[in-house]
């Protein structure tokens, strides 16, 4: 994670597409037009209606960023948040499992970095952004199903965040608090102690232990009332919106959820779970491109990905039944949390839309498939040598008692005291060193082996284009902002865009700007000059002003005949993008020249 951070802060990134209109709805936070939504969703293709992602926390997370340093400081939060949630996730591991399900989940969480383009590691973008947090959201729903009232907080602020990043997620979040919640209330139910952490034993750790805590019951209300005030303040937004809006964004989510439009079918559901989970699942896999995964589900896997796949789900289920019946809590929950996100995966495959947009967006809806995978791995393996070794020892011990009941008292071997304590404890503390060096060499060869950012070929061009507005258009200008671009190139108005707005400049766009707001919109607002990114270098035609009573739509002013033209556009900047197949050219025109403030009777009023 710092590696991928650290490349990209040095390569010069800068946002474009729907990175730079996140970070456009992140810089108006903290104004007047303040985002109570998320980002707009491609869902919105099924009934025709507008769908926004459910809340604004990305934007709220952003907000400073997007105000103050450079534009790499929005790279930089997300780097932070991401190993936060990584740090967070390692931790709640050693509570449930000790040390070793610590190591262990540190090794497995560098390898499932490495299934991941690398600019997911650090990327706004709103499937990137929930991906991080919502690994560490796993870890704290088997935490809260085993007890630990005390991060309900915490679980609704991150589960909060990540299904307002991205509509995708509330499946499988759905699942996890379930289990979270249930294991909870069973735990609470159950004994009137609190759980402490898991030993710190290199090898397999004892059941559960936990500590009295006679006030446990008296004080977690407190903590429940925490949870309600971290609620409140997450979906008050959502919330506002859904009142005043007609309909609400909840109210067109819900319709959209119930408009069953033709799916993909339970076939690419299941094949989904099986290139998750099978052998070789996803999270061990390093991808030539990041959206291959819309493919690889409509095709059947290997047979041995099948019947390891069964054979997995087969004993997350004997798990979740021996923890039940032997009341360990850390089996029975982190098997039901597998399951949850096996059954959640299949969900999100299987009914996404057949239309050509949407069948196409599981090229990145399906990341959060990594984590859930390495997940499913990590606690079947942990389960199995726990359940394995707790009979072994269990088969040992009558024997070892009935050897010892044979031999005489002198025969009995006599160890000095604490030499015995000593030697676990050395070989616990070689046994750490062991995994330490593991997950150092492992973290370094991931690190090394990273590809760089995939919009790599951006950053330059829009860096110069970002100058040249700069430059060119005066602060506290109003402009109108056309991009003429291709389907190659689109991605750098919205760069361009928000180039303008960081630096006051509020730019219009003809028609109804779905994605960004009213504000943006172009609706006869009147503009001191135009901004043109063309696909080429071809001047633009510039049509003449309107009269105040003759306004004209922008659309109309762009081809007319010569003699109309009285705003000459002038050329600020020619950049060429490299898009792997050929170098397109890309120029940026304003007009008139300097953008020089006009009277309200002669600017534009489209």
């Amino acid at each position: 994670m710092i590696a991928a951070t650290a490349r990209s802060l040095s390569d010069g990134w800068l946002p474009a597409g729907d990175q730079a209109n996140i970070a456009i709805r992140a810089f108006d936070v903290l104004t007047s037009r303040s985002p109570l939504l998320g980002l707009h969703s491609d869902v919105s293709q099924v009934t025709h209606h507008a769908v926004y992602s459910l809340g604004p926390m990305l934007f709220w997370l952003l907000a400073l960023p997007s105000h103050f340093g450079s534009t790499g400081t929005m790279v930089l939060t997300m780097g932070i948040v991401n190993s936060a949630a990584i740090v967070g996730s390692v931790v709640l591991a050693r509570r449930r499992g000790g040390r070793a399900l610590m190591l262990i989940s540190a090794v497995a969480l560098v390898l499932m970095a490495r299934s991941l383009a690398p600019e997911v590691l650090h990327d706004v973008w709103n499937p990137s952004a929930g991906l991080f947090p919502f690994t560490l959201l796993i870890f704290l729903c088997w935490s809260l199903a085993c007890g630990e009232y005390r991060l309900l907080p915490v679980t609704v602020l991150v589960v909060s965040f990540v299904v307002q990043c991205q509509l995708a997620f509330v499946p499988p979040c759905l699942g996890l608090l379930a289990v979270g919640l249930v294991g909870l209330g069973v735990s609470l139910r159950s004994s009137p102690r609190r759980p402490a952490p898991a030993s710190d034993a290199a090898a397999e750790p004892p059941p559960s232990s936990t500590e009295p805590a006679p006030s446990g019951r008296r004080v977690w209300w407190r903590w429940a009332l925490a949870t309600l005030l971290v609620a409140v303040v997450c979906w008050t937004p959502p919330v506002i919106d859904q009142i005043e809006g007609n309909p609400g964004n909840l109210t067109a989510v819900v319709r959209t959820a119930k408009a069953n439009p033709p799916s993909l079918g339970d076939s690419v559901g299941w094949h989904a779970v099986v290139r998750a989970v099978g052998i070789r699942p996803w999270w061990l896999r390093d991808p030539a491109s990041p959206w291959e995964r819309k493919n690889e589900v409509r095709v059947a896997s290997s047979s041995a990905a099948t019947v390891s796949t069964i054979l997995t789900l087969l004993a997350l289920v004997g798990l979740a039944v021996a923890g039940v019946l032997r009341r360990e809590a850390e089996l029975w929950t982190g098997a039901l949390i597998a399951l949850a996100l096996c059954a959640g995966l299949a969900f999100v495959a299987a009914s996404t839309p057949t239309l050509r947009v949407l069948a196409e967006t599981l090229g990145y809806t399906l990341w959060w498939a990594s984590p859930a995978g390495m997940f499913v791995w990590v606690v079947t393996a942990w389960g199995v040598l726990r359940t394995l070794a707790r009979v072994a020892r269990s088969v040992r011990r009558p024997h070892d008692t009935h050897r010892a009941a044979t031999l005489p008292r002198a025969a009995l071997p006599r160890w000095p005291a604490g030499e015995a304590q000593r030697g676990a404890t050395g070989a616990s503390a070689l046994a750490s060193v062991i995994g330490l060096l593991v997950l150092v060499a492992a973290s370094a060869a991931v690190a090394g082996a990273e590809r760089p950012d995939y919009h790599l070929s951006e950053y330059r061009p829009v860096a110069t284009i970002s100058t040249a507005l700069e430059r060119g258009v005066p602060r506290g200008r109003t402009v109108l902002l056309i991009g003429a671009l291709g389907s190659e190139t689109f991605r750098f108005k919205m760069a361009a865009r928000f180039a303008l707005v960081r630096r006051g400049i509020r730019p219009l766009s003809p028609g109804k700007d779905v994605r960004l707001g009213s504000w943006y919109e172009q609706d006869h607002h009147p503009y001191d000059c135009v901004v043109y990114l063309e696909d080429g270098t071809a001047r633009p035609v510039v049509a003449s002003p309107p009269s105040p009573a003759r306004a004209v739509s922008s659309g109309a002013s762009r081809r007319v005949p010569a003699a109309r033209a009285v705003w000459r556009a002038h050329m600020i900047a020619r950049v060429g993008f490299d898009d792997d197949s050929a170098v397109l050219p890309l120029s940026v025109w304003t007009a008139p020249a300097g953008c020089p403030r006009l009277a309200p009777g002669a600017a534009h009023a489209g």
